[in-house]
């Protein structure tokens, strides 16, 4: 992560971060691991940011990144971001990144508790920014909220389409949905300045390569198996921003987004996944065998969820990241850690 995160953080506009104190929420998931990398980053160069950091389980991560558990700039926070007020109260903070969510399918297996989680934590951070004098808020949001997209045509963010209220599956995107409606409410009220991002695919180290990433699993599998196998027939499209060019655009975003406005966050050189599944294979394993087990579909376009990422380009942002670069340092990385064995 750390040759990552030097390598991009020359392309980012923060130096507004300088001597802020920021909230970030999630911070031993996907987003937060690079966020906090790139805040370490950014503080090696001088830019002296605070970050209250806040996790259900800190010790865990702390004992897995014993890096950041004794360093000036973070204070750890054991607490549910449902209920921060307590734990927080009298806190002067400059902005909140608002990440918690689990993504993974084991936590999305209740519909009911994800949905509520979604929406009282989004409650619980909004009461905290004004609490707090935050002026800026960035939300975390998900491509899913545009329900199904039209096959070929990235997605810009004034699309209105949505997802399927009507079913239980639903309960993620919809929730993170009715949270920008939330923050909208407040942002009226009280002033806020919130920053809506809606977040697609991403790749790098960090991603678990045991749940329902199929990059993930793909590296997984070039590294452990004989041969790659696809359940599906592998038609269906996905682009993948790199873990460091996510928490840049995030910083940024929350710098410079327009209040009120949401702001795709991916990247839009699409592929389908049989491709990736031949790219993962080219950089970890040349010669493997990929193997497309399924069928495509009779009655249904294969999915596709690719991000128009025009209005993140106007702020400077980019996917700098290459794929093959990604992978191998997902290779890397699971080599590392043991999951390659």
């Amino acid at each position: 992560m750390v040759a990552d995160v030097q390598r991009i953080a020359p392309y980012l506009d923060v130096t507004a971060l300088s001597g802020q104190h920021l909230l970030l929420t999630g911070c031993t998931g996907f987003f937060g691991k690079w966020l906090l990398a790139m805040l370490a980053e950014l503080n090696r160069k001088g830019t002296a940011v605070r970050v209250t950091a806040v996790s259900r389980a800190p010790g865990r991560f702390l004992r897995e990144f014993p890096e950041y558990a004794n360093v000036g700039w973070i204070h750890w926070l054991e607490a549910d971001v449902r209920s921060l007020g307590q734990q927080l109260a009298g806190a002067r903070l400059d902005g909140v990144i608002h990440g918690a969510t689990d993504t993974l399918a084991g936590g999305q297996a209740d519909a009911l508790r994800l949905y509520d989680t979604i929406i009282e934590g989004a409650r619980s951070v909004l009461e905290l920014a004004v609490r707090s004098g935050a002026k800026r808020v960035l939300f975390t949001g998900s491509g899913a909220q545009y329900g199904a997209i039209e096959w070929g045509c990235p997605v810009p963010e004034s699309c209105l389409g949505a997802c399927d209220s009507t079913q239980a599956a639903s309960a993620y995107a919809e929730g993170k949905r009715a949270q920008e409606t939330l923050a909208a409410i407040y942002a009226q009220r009280y002033g806020l300045e919130v920053v809506f991002t809606r977040c697609f695919a991403f790749s790098g180290p960090g991603l678990a390569m045991d749940a329902h990433f199929a990059i993930g699993n793909f590296v997984r599998d070039a590294l452990r198996c004989n041969a790659l196998s696809l359940k599906s027939s592998g038609t269906a499209v996905r682009s993948y921003l790199h873990g460091a060019d996510l928490a840049g655009w995030l910083l940024v975003l929350l710098l410079r987004g327009v209040g009120g406005q949401a702001y795709n966050v991916g990247s839009d050189k699409a592929l389908s996944i049989a491709d990736l599944a031949r790219r993962v294979v080219a950089c970890l394993a040349p010669g493997k065998p990929v193997l497309i087990l399924g069928q495509d579909g009779i009655t249904q376009a294969p999915s596709y969820y690719v991000p128009d990422i025009s209005k993140a380009r106007a702020l400077g942002l980019d996917d700098w990241t290459t794929l093959e670069h990604s992978i191998t340092s997902m290779g890397q990385w699971a080599s590392e850690q043991g999951i390659a064995d």
